[in-house]
């Protein structure tokens, strides 16, 4: 009966599990670690049946290989369960966006609307803050007033603008702008204008819900602060 030396045949059997034998050279054709297994498995048991029993297999080469094959098929179905639970949160933020239409929803914006005399505002501190200024525009851009804001710790602070200009005199109503700064002990802190908008309609880009806004801005749903009825 004619034998294989291991060495050569135990080599020869690696090179084509990895491809990187002549006749495997092109990974390509390694789709999944089932079809490694599968590979590894027949060749496993052709090499078996035709060592020399006086020169067994390098039983560490088959260890390592069979190592690297369970780290292979672990990886593919940790990529699987990621993109089961990826398609479930996409799904669920979906059904949240189409929920939100006919709402108002609180996000980043400059605009002010002044009613009867009076307009409220908001704004979102990213850190506490011991100061901060609102510059209220009219629609050509002039200064109308400013307001020193108590300050307050991070998050939404309000602030209501009695409809006055910088003399005392009250001033139509209409929309206006504002710019917002803050800063705590001298420093700068980040600090966004937030302003109401309703929520007209749902669009989708690459997957992803996008709210259209009655502004006409699109946002995503992490970019709202805030939803009421």
């Amino acid at each position: 009966m004619s034998t294989i030396a291991s060495s050569t045949y135990n080599q020869t059997a690696l090179d084509q599990i990895n491809g990187t034998s002549g006749q495997s050279a092109n990974a390509a054709n390694v789709t999944s670690a089932e079809e490694i297994q599968n590979r590894f498995l027949k060749l496993l048991t052709t090499q078996m049946k035709s060592q020399d029993p006086l020169n067994p297999m390098d039983n560490s080469q088959m260890t390592t290989q069979m190592s690297q094959i369970s780290t292979v098929s672990g990886l593919e179905k940790l990529n699987s369960t990621l993109k089961v639970m990826m398609d479930a949160q996409l799904s669920g933020q979906s059904m949240a966006a189409v929920n939100v239409i006919g709402k108002k929803v609180l996000s980043s914006g400059n605009g002010l609307n002044l009613q009867n005399g009076t307009a409220p505002g908001l704004v979102k501190l990213s850190a506490p803050a011991d100061k901060v200024s609102v510059d209220i525009r009219d629609s050509n851009g002039k200064l109308v007033r400013s307001l020193d804001v108590a300050g307050g710790d991070a998050g939404m602070l309000s602030y209501t603008w009695d409809g006055k200009d910088m003399n005392g005199a009250a001033v139509a109503d209409g929309s206006y702008s504002v710019q917002v700064s803050a800063s705590n002990a001298g420093t700068a802190v980040p600090v966004t204008s937030l302003q109401g908008y309703m929520v007209s309609a749902v669009a989708f880009e690459s997957g992803q819900p996008q709210l259209i806004l009655s502004s006409g801005q699109r946002v995503g749903l992490t970019d709202v602060e805030l939803i009421t009825a």
